[in-house]
């Protein structure tokens, strides 16, 4: 759901289509991907806590996130100039760079290629990844947090942590406002300031048991709070407010992970959309029909998650892996 709705929020923008401008306004990609380190902060946490050891845990990390991102960004630089009629690219001094520097996970050094979708609304190839970076810089840092609460109180260490990561946003946020410069506005969505929404996760998995008592309890003031803007007023809660929503709604509505016995397709999904949606626009596909074409892009992304998700990604993963072992659910 969350995957779906960046790809959904995107659409417009990216393909210039006027009929698909409006989806915006109901899907909102920075929500989603706030969510989306919330979910990685529990999930994390239990990984690392379950792992035999910290080399265990990074080869867990590495299968799960490494050989689908690896496959999208070897695709984008070889099919890309084939299919736009760009060959002179291969092995140019830029091409070389975007190849390297996306691999290692700076795709903010080179996002484009030239000639590469020049007659698009945008020419950037695949901005998701950047999200990717901070999800492996959050992976580094895990064993770091477990080290800090091995001789201290869990809770102190979490709140210390997230109080800061909220600082860091405000002040960068506070300096972006006054200024106008965007650069501040970029840095407070690295690391430190997205660390609010991993440790929101993190944490209600170390205190899960309490949470699932309290649950209901922490679920009515968070959904009145995100309801009524409370961000807006108080901006330090809504990192939690969110957790908590999103966990609770996993809780409350945990049947909905039987869809896990068909494969997890959602990191396909946000990795694959956005070069799908520009490689539609290149040849002009939404023109005449969108709405129709609009089903076919759908059709083809959820395809090639899928595709990635059974021949790419589970391969590589563990069969103790809680992706392999959710395919043995059954419906009740």
């Amino acid at each position: 759901m969350l995957a779906l709705s960046v790809c959904l929020s995107h659409l417009g923008e990216v393909s210039g289509t006027s009929a698909f401008l409006p989806l915006k306004h109901y899907f909102y990609s920075g929500v989603a991907v706030d969510c989306f380190f919330v979910v990685s902060g529990f999930l994390i946490f239990r990984s690392y806590e379950r792992s035999s050891g910290i080399l265990s845990y990074f080869n867990k990390r590495i299968r799960r996130i490494y050989p689908a991102y690896l496959t999208v960004v070897i695709l984008a630089a070889f099919l890309l100039p084939l299919l736009l009629s760009t060959t002179e690219l291969f092995f140019s001094s830029e091409w070389i760079r975007y190849l390297t520097v996306n691999l290692a996970f700076l795709n903010f050094l080179q996002p484009d290629l030239p000639g590469i979708f020049t007659t698009n609304p945008l020419q950037v190839i695949n901005p998701p990844l950047w999200t990717i970076k901070i999800e492996v810089m959050f992976y580094a840092s895990v064993p770091l947090i477990f080290l800090l609460m091995r001789d201290r109180k869990k809770w102190i260490v979490l709140s210390l942590l997230y109080a800061a990561s909220i600082a860091y946003s405000m002040i960068l946020l506070h300096f972006y406002s006054s200024s106008g410069q965007q650069i501040y506005l970029i840095l407070a969505k690295q690391l430190p300031g997205q660390l609010a929404f991993f440790l929101g996760g993190g944490a209600i998995y170390l205190y899960f048991a309490f949470f699932q008592k309290q649950c209901l309890k922490l679920l009515i003031p968070s959904l009145i709070f995100l309801l009524c803007k409370g961000h807006t007023f108080v901006p330090g809660l809504y990192p939690l407010a969110l957790a908590i929503t999103v966990i609770s709604f996993a809780t409350y509505f945990s049947y909905l992970g039987n869809w896990g016995k068909f494969g997890d397709i959602s990191y396909g999904v946000y990795i694959y959309h956005f070069p799908i949606i520009q490689m539609f626009t290149a040849f002009d596909l939404f023109r005449g029909h969108p709405w129709q074409t609009f089903f076919l892009l759908l059709f083809t992304i959820i395809c090639t998650s899928a595709f990635s998700y059974h021949c790419i990604e589970r391969p590589f993963l563990r069969k103790s892996s809680h992706y392999r072992k959710a395919e043995e659910l059954s419906t009740p």
